[in-house]
């Protein structure tokens, strides 16, 4: 079974809160099969709101259903619905396929390579909301200052660069940095479950774009 290792680092989850084996198996209603890197998630982790919920929302088994063409497998979502994720049906197969990413259900382009990258970064992204020391508010810092953050984090391996072009940063399992790219200038936020991680980060970070 997926392990999730660096997840549960992320938000400290020490115990299991997911569906069960029966509420998952709702989904056979509209398809035979779903990967199992998916089956395993929301049989682990389908119930815990911080990672799934505080900003963009996992959709539960029950609720699961298929893109307007009847293309892709829809099981995550946009705050706003204003754009959502999927699975090819033709992936449904894999146990850990591509996931793809489409803001009308018309045209879709491929998010991550894996569902494994997805679930990561779409945690890293939950993570900046959701754990307990936080810059709050997004910075607008310039490309010197992104060099900086170069220079003294780690990037991590997964991004969303369909969506609205994020990545990853941080140098311990239980903080993040997230760079989101705009025109000029690039975003940034950041957040640990450790405060004295936290304040390290920030006697760094709370220097930027001042």
């Amino acid at each position: 079974m997926t392990a999730f290792k660096e997840i549960k680092q992320l938000f400290d989850i020490t115990e299991n809160n997911g569906f069960s084996e029966d509420e998952i198996s709702v989904f056979k209603n509209i398809c035979t099969s779903i990967p199992k890197m998916l089956f395993d998630y929301y049989l682990q982790l389908g119930k815990i709101r911080e990672l799934n919920q505080t900003q963009d929302r996992l959709i539960e088994p029950e609720k699961l259903r298929f893109s307007k063409n009847n293309d892709y497998l829809i099981f995550y979502v946009e705050n706003q619905w204003a754009c959502v994720w999927g699975i090819d049906k033709n992936d449904l197969h894999l146990d850990n396929p591509p996931v793809y990413m489409s803001y009308e259900e018309q045209e879709w382009s491929k998010e991550t390579n894996s569902l494994t990258d997805f679930l990561k970064a779409m945690a890293n992204l939950q993570a900046v909301f959701a754990l307990q020391f936080s810059s709050e508010e997004f910075t607008n810092i310039n490309n010197e200052e992104l060099k900086i953050i170069e220079e003294n984090f780690k990037k991590r391996e997964f991004s969303f660069s369909k969506w609205i072009g994020i990545d990853f940063f941080g140098n311990l399992e239980n903080d993040v940095i997230a760079i989101q790219k705009n025109d000029n200038y690039y975003d940034l936020i950041y957040a640990s479950n450790n405060e004295e991680q936290f304040k390290e980060m920030n006697n760094i970070l709370s220097k930027l774009g001042r």
